[in-house]
């Protein structure tokens, strides 16, 4: 058997082992994001003269100060709204559903032929259903964001390694590469390097002005818990093009409370916060780093939500841009040999 079958066959059995562990690697990514941010920043005070472990303390040693911060001043005014949300959700929950019911009760007062009255019974049966699993799917994925949250508290540890070693650790790796293909190795570590890098980097202030353009926004509206819907807002905008419609429904149930003009308001809010978004700050602050069309982002997001979860849904995008760097570089601009 040749030596490319065998490293096909190793290939696919890492990637069949990664997907059986795949609930074990969350804080592993996590930490992987926290290495990408973080590496500018360390790079710069080592260049200053400190050690490369000084570096990593001091930097983490003033985005702790930074957080703890935040925290002081945000976490008392998020709890209170989780709580009150907590009480009132059940309540908001009849609201809904009432609203639905008299809507179906106007319908059927209107007199319709036989066969459009079948069909709307029809329709409306449907949309309740499908009202249902979306509802049941976006509580799950909330579940699911936050119980990931939990892996943030030993990803900064596992960062700390990455940031110290990588480069050990890149030698390491080049060292199973047979010598022939080293070099190539190397130049799509250095090409998929530098997409992640602006890809991470660019996302995440990215996700910050969007969590604060939607509460700023909702703070104005005076929509209740516009703290809790703006972190959340941000947190899923991390998911192209899904991201934005996860955050805009818990904002559009809590406006419907107070009436369904807010709602319009609301959508109009998340619309603008989008527009913004994909006009300005992102072609921006990441530009073309990705390289990927639309379709392909669409579908990297709906196989990575299958396959892993919300898990999936974050990481999708990078793997998908370091698919395509790799593909880029072996099937179009691989150099050939004379």
């Amino acid at each position: 058997m040749s030596k490319r079958i065998w490293w096909t066959l190793l290939l696919l059995g890492v990637l069949i082992f990664l997907y059986r562990v795949r609930t074990v690697l969350t804080p592993f990514l996590f930490a992987i994001l926290i290495a990408y941010i973080l590496h500018p920043l360390i790079t710069a005070v080592e260049e200053r003269g400190a050690p490369r472990v000084v570096a990593i303390l001091v930097v983490y040693a003033f985005f702790a100060a930074v957080f703890g911060v935040l925290l002081w001043v945000t976490l008392p005014n998020l709890l209170k709204e989780l709580e009150e949300l907590g009480r009132k959700l059940p309540r908001q929950a009849v609201h809904l559903e009432e609203l639905g019911q008299d809507a179906v009760g106007f319908l059927r007062r209107i007199e319709l032929p036989a066969t459009l009255e079948e069909a709307l019974d029809t329709l409306l049966a449907r949309v309740q259903l499908a009202l249902e699993r979306l509802a049941g799917k976006l509580m799950q994925v909330l579940v699911d964001v936050f119980a990931n949250i939990i892996s943030l508290l030993i990803s900064p540890v596992l960062a700390f390694y990455f940031l110290r070693d990588h480069q050990a650790m890149r030698e390491r790796a080049l060292r199973y590469v047979p010598a022939q293909y080293r070099g190539d190795a190397q130049n799509i570590l250095r090409e998929v390097n530098t997409a992640l890098n602006g890809f991470f980097r660019g996302q995440l202030w990215i996700c910050l002005f969007v969590g604060l353009f939607i509460y700023g926004g909702l703070a104005l509206l005076k929509i209740p818990y516009a703290l809790f819907i703006g972190f959340v807002a941000g947190l899923f905008d991390i998911i192209p093009y899904f991201g934005p419609v996860l955050g805009f429904l818990p904002a559009a149930a809590l406006a419907l409370s107070k009436s369904p003009l807010t709602v319009l308001w609301v959508l109009l809010l998340f619309v603008a916060a989008n527009q913004i978004e994909n006009s300005l700050i992102s072609p921006w602050l990441i530009g073309d780093r990705v390289g990927l069309h639309p379709l392909a982002v669409i579908f990297a997001v709906l196989v990575g939500g299958y396959l892993l979860g919300i898990l999936g849904l974050l990481v999708a995008v990078p793997a998908a841009a370091a698919v395509r760097v790799v593909a880029d570089y072996l099937l179009l601009r691989r150099p050939q040999p004379q």
